[in-house]
Formats: C-alpha cells, sequence, structure tokens
C-alpha cells in the first residue's frame, strides 16, 4: 500500500492522486504527460544548444552542456526539456532511460557518468560485454551461439559491398594461440591454426589431451610438412627438404627418399661428396647439392637454362655450372675418384661435347663425349686422356671411376665400356664444372650429376640404377 505522505511514484517520479484532493484532473494529467515522455523515450535532437523557435508540441530534447536561452539554461545538462502547451518544462530522467536520438538514429542510454551510446538502430551494437545467441555468454565465452546452422555470405557489389567475405583473426604475437578447436562431446579431436608459433599447423588428437601434429606448413618457405610421415623419411631427405624453398611433391619427395635408401644400401652414399638431381621441380632445388645441402651447391653462370623436371641447359658458348669443388679437394689426399653426368638431351652435331671438367686450372678431372661418334673419353688424376670407346647413344649415364694408380674405367648407363691403363700424377685444385671444360662447353642438357671417391664396378651399377628409377619417373631419362 502506498503511504500516505508519498506524493510522487519512487522511479519516473509521476504525481499521485491525493485523498480529498480538488481538481484531481491536474495531477493525473501531469502523470500522463511525463509518461508521455519517458516511455518508449524518443528525444529530436541532443547536440541542439539553443531552443528551437519552433517546436513541435511535445517535442523532448537532452539538454547539453553550455545551453543557452532562458529555459534552457536553467536546466541541468543531461536532462530532459518538454515542449507542450507553448512552454519549456524540465523533466529529470531516471537511471537506466533508453532514449533514441532522431537526428542521430542512434540509441541512448542514461548511466551514472551520463548519456552512453548503445548503438545505431537497429543495426548497431558496440561495446558490449557479451552476446549470447540461443544460450547465455559468461567471461570465459563473451560471444556463444547454441544453433543448428549458421550462414555467412558476402554483401554484394549492388548492395553497396565488394562481394568479398574474409575473416580476419588476430593474436597478440607468435608464441600465442589463434586456432580453430573441433569437439566431439565436450572434448577435442582436431585443431588447426597458429599453435604457439606462426606455422599453420593441423592437429589430432584421440582422448582431447594426447595430440598429434597432423600437418604443418612453414611460414617462411610454404613447404607443407606431414611430421608423422616426415619421421619416415631418412635424415638425408629431411636436410634436403628443409633446403627446398618450395617443396618438392609428396611423391617426388618419397622418390628421393628411394633413391638416397638405395644408394646407402649399395654402400655408395657415404662415398659421395655432391650429388644433384638437375632434373628437378624448380631451379633452387636443381642446384642442392642433395649429400650435404649448402656445401657445394651449383652456381649458374652465364646464364645456362633449367627446364623443370628435365635439368640444366647449356649453349655450347660460355653458359655452365659450377659446382665449387676441385678434383683435388674431391680426392681429398687419395687416388681413387669418380664423377658422373646424366645426359637428358643431345647435343648440337659437331666435334666432341665436354659435359664435366675443370673451370680453370690443371685438366685432371674431365669427360668428352663426341656428338658425331658417340666416343667416351675422359681424364682422371693425370693429363693424359682415356679413351673407352663408342657408348651405344650420346645421352644416359656416363661415369669414370679411378680406383687404383693404373687404370680408369668408363661406364655408359652402369655397363662398364673399358678399363683403360693410365698412370696416376695428381690432381688439380681448379673448381669443377658442369656443362664446361676450360674453354670449351656443352650444348645438351644434363639431368643429374654426382662427384664421389672411387667407385667399383658393383657401385657404379647400382648408382645407375637408383638414379635410373628417379629420374624414369620424372621423366628426364
Amino acid at each position: 500500500m502506498i503511504p500516505a505522505e508519498s506524493q510522487s511514484s519512487a522511479r519516473l517520479d509521476l504525481p499521485y492522486l491525493q485523498a480529498g484532493q480538488m481538481q484531481k484532473h491536474v495531477t493525473l494529467n501531469e502523470a500522463l504527460t511525463r509518461l508521455d515522455a519517458l516511455v518508449q523515450c524518443a528525444v529530436v535532437s541532443r547536440s541542439v544548444s539553443a531552443p528551437p523557435t519552433t517546436p513541435a508540441d511535445g517535442a523532448l530534447y537532452i539538454v547539453p552542456d553550455g545551453a543557452t536561452g532562458a529555459a534552457w539554461s536553467a536546466m541541468a545538462p543531461g536532462g530532459l526539456a518538454r515542449f507542450e502547451a507553448g512552454g519549456w518544462r524540465a523533466i529529470s530522467p531516471p537511471q537506466g532511460l533508453r532514449a533514441f536520438v532522431v537526428d542521430e538514429q542512434r540509441l541512448l542510454v542514461l548511466r551514472d557518468d551520463g548519456w552512453t551510446d548503445v548503438g545505431a538502430a537497429p543495426d548497431r551494437l558496440d561495446n558490449l560485454q557479451g552476446l549470447g545467441v540461443g544460450t547465455g555468454s559468461d567471461e570465459t565465452n563473451a560471444f556463444a551461439a547454441k544453433l543448428n546452422s549458421a550462414l555467412w555470405t558476402a554483401r554484394a557489389e549492388g548492395e553497396g559491398g565488394s562481394g568479398d567475405l574474409r575473416y580476419v583473426l588476430n593474436k597478440e604475437d607468435g608464441a600465442k594461440t589463434l586456432s580453430l578447436l573441433f569437439q566431439s562431446g565436450w572434448s577435442g579431436r582436431a585443431e588447426i591454426g597458429l599453435i604457439g608459433d606462426d606455422d599453420l599447423v593441423l592437429k589430432v588428437s584421440p582422448d582431447g589431451a594426447a595430440w598429434r601434429e597432423a600437418v604443418r606448413v612453414n611460414r617462411h618457405t610454404g613447404r607443407v610438412g606431414f611430421p608423422v610421415m616426415d619421421a619416415l623419411l631418412r635424415p638425408a631427405t629431411q636436410d634436403v627438404l628443409t633446403a627446398c624453398d618450395n617443396p618438392p611433391t609428396r611423391a617426388r619427395t618419397f622418390r628421393m627418399d628411394d633413391l638416397i635408401r638405395a644408394l646407402e644400401a649399395a654402400g655408395v652414399w657415404d662415398r659421395l661428396t655432391a650429388l644433384y638431381l638437375t632434373a628437378a621441380h624448380d631451379d633452387q632445388a636443381a642446384r642442392l647439392n642433395l649429400k650435404t645441402p649448402g656445401l657445394y651447391d651449383l652456381t649458374p653462370v652465364n646464364g645456362p637454362v633449367f627446364t623443370p623436371e628435365l635439368g640444366w641447359s647449356g649453349d655450347g658458348v660460355d653458359g655452365w655450372l659450377d659446382t665449387g669443388l676441385s678434383a683435388l679437394a674431391l680426392a681429398d689426399g687419395g687416388t681413387g675418384i669418380a664423377a658422373g653426368v646424366w645426359l637428358a638431351a643431345n647435343p648440337s652435331p659437331g666435334t666432341s661435347q665436354f659435359p664435366l671438367g675443370p673451370a680453370d686450372g690443371a685438366e685432371t678431372l674431365s669427360m668428352a663425349v663426341s656428338s658425331s661418334t658417340g666416343n667416351f673419353s675422359a681424364r682422371a688424376g693425370t693429363g693424359t686422356l682415356a679413351a673407352f670407346g663408342a657408348a651405344p647413344a650420346v645421352i644416359g649415364h656416363f661415369c669414370i671411376s679411378r680406383t687404383s694408380t693404373t687404370h680408369v674405367s668408363g661406364y655408359h648407363n652402369g655397363v662398364l665400356l673399358g678399363s683403360v691403363a693410365s698412370a696416376f700424377t695428381g690432381y688439380g685444385g681448379g673448381a669443377t664444372g658442369l656443362l664446361r671444360r676450360l674453354g670449351n662447353f656443352h650444348s645438351g642438357t644434363v639431368a643429374a650429376a654426382w662427384l664421389a671417391r672411387g667407385l667399383d664396378g658393383a657401385q657404379a651399377a647400382a648408382l645407375h640404377a637408383a638414379l635410373a628409377a628417379c629420374l624414369n619417373e620424372t621423366g628426364a631419362a
């Protein structure tokens, strides 16, 4: 029951009718006028500082700081000024009152610190502390939604948009996590994102506790790694993958791994100093020394041409590849030395072509193939030419090996062409080049090349078989 001494309502300050009151309609009309101002409150403006000269009856304004005019200057800033029956009346708004500002098309709410924007209505809400759709938000999940489907679509150009739709998700720094977590029964099963660093990672879990990384995309190189599968690759293969600016396909990776595996099994891998699969997917990979990436990688000189999946081609004039490795360093104080080149395309007709040899200095390691006769000859540890005879073709895998101080052997496609008497006199220190021998150049294409300590016949055959298996699948052989 309302106490007898109460003159108005507690919150909206609506005047009460009193017992025995005369002219009760005056009090009732005053209450209704106040209700008309406060219920579904809409103000004309909050920025007009002087009372308008011809306001509409019932017009309502929020009085700004510094208001002028006899009526408004006497009112409290932030209060309401209502025009009715030819005059202005101040109305004190209660805390929590929501008012729609017509000239701004924005919704305000009155708080302890004054009027605060809620946002444009009905298409804008700013600075919400939480939002729940079909469920409640909380301190951990400021946005929460419980629903069965959701649709996001781009605003079309005809609607004033760009036709694009892009989500921008941001984290504070590289050590933080930015991810999408997929759960089953509130237990994690998969997660994708920038998880603890800035590489893109996909992880999976059987129980939400134990997690296994399935895919990683290196942010620097774009290389796609499969950690579980990569763990099965040989360490040497993983070293090559790390050195590649652009990752090879999985099929190519496994072919390379099979090549290294076969060479290790045949006892050839440890004897190699340099191995180049120049029939690669890009020119950077075609320069890598697979045996020790970063050491004795190839350097193109004077613009040899690279063709993906085929290799480097010389112009027969001045284009070649520098290994940075001398015959003297290759022999490392010993006698045994071996070298091989896989020619993938016929050189121009004419005299001898030189797929391998010194760029300068003493000619103690070189190979020559006659494009007219097919004759194969070489120098290894001596300035004297050793001729092995005609090969079945001027393309394919040519290699030489000195395994003693008295003889040098020549092979074509793993088959011995001849073992020629050749007295050892020593090795020179000039850099070894591909597609070059001193001032002579090769006009064919090199799909693979290698430099090693001396190989016997079985090792030479095993090396050829391993290279053939790899190059046949790329179409270079």
